[in-house]
């Protein structure tokens, strides 16, 4: 058992272990915040006929079933004039993985997979113009030119990417705990969508992986709910009303465990994922 520099070897009661060891963090307790561009927005709603209605942001909402949270690495190089006989490691730059993977339901009307789809669309000038219509398009002659990342200076709004599109809270199911952990995909958009498998076998739920690539990912403290007020005691399962728009918060001490904003202060539209099982 490892202790301090020092203590030897020490006995630990099965109080103690259970104390020190059974309050780690668990693997499905989190929150994926997919902020999407405007422009974006409108795209997807004019091409595929995507009205976002209440019913829409339950489903993706509830859609994200895993996520994969980044990693990173340090790039070095050796040393080995300083000390005789003795090389070392320095590091000199910073590596981040530059995708994420998460994992999304399809429901029965494909609007997880239209969404998803719209958004790539848009990327790859589909229906921008006459040129990037479904019909020619289809023309294996037809070619297409790639929308810019960012927006242009006097085009606020253009791109398809954003400061903070891509969002990831890992919490706890226990409120009591004080501080959760949040992940920030920097300027992070959908590289790609992995191919699913159909087939007459057993019948299975079909799943969308979408690998988002990103600039760096930046971590940050996070505390659930530190100014949220009391929700009333009459109906603690209302929504309560008069709290500052958080994208993702807690609510102490009630039986309301998520608040969630669908729009930010733009009016953009804001559909995160969840899995709180």
């Amino acid at each position: 058992m490892p202790t301090g520099p020092g203590a030897g070897i020490k006995k630990y009661t099965t109080e103690n272990l259970i104390t020190k060891l059974m309050h780690s963090a668990t693997t499905s307790n989190y929150f994926l915040s997919i902020n999407v561009p405007r422009v974006v927005l409108t795209h997807i709603t004019k091409t595929k006929g995507l009205a976002i209605t209440s019913n829409l942001r339950e489903r993706i909402n509830i859609a994200c079933t895993s996520a994969t949270l980044p990693g990173s690495s340090f790039a070095t190089h050796d040393v080995t004039s300083d000390y005789m006989g003795v090389t070392e490691k320095m590091a000199y730059r910073r590596m981040y993985d530059d995708q994420m993977a998460v994992e999304m339901l399809v429901d029965s009307e494909y609007k997880t997979l239209h969404f998803f789809e719209g958004w790539m669309d848009y990327i790859s000038g589909k229906g921008i113009s006459d040129r990037g219509n479904n019909e020619n398009y289809k023309n294996f002659r037809n070619g297409f030119r790639m929308n810019y990342p960012d927006s242009n200076p006097g085009e606020l709004g253009k791109g398809y990417r954003e400061k903070n599109l891509i969002e990831l809270y890992k919490f706890e199911r226990d409120t009591s705990v004080s501080q959760s952990i949040k992940y920030t995909m920097v300027q992070g958009f959908p590289i790609s969508m992995n191919a699913m498998q159909l087939n007459y076998g057993g019948t299975e739920v079909l799943r969308l992986t979408v690998n988002f690539t990103f600039v760096r990912y930046v971590t940050e403290p996070y505390t659930p709910g530190s100014s949220t007020p009391s929700p009333p005691s009459t109906n603690p399962k209302t929504t309560i009303k008069g709290i500052p728009d958080q994208p993702f918060q807690f609510q102490q001490n009630s039986g309301f465990l998520l608040n969630q904003n669908l729009y930010n202060e733009f009016g953009q539209f804001i559909p995160p994922s969840q899995n709180i099982a």
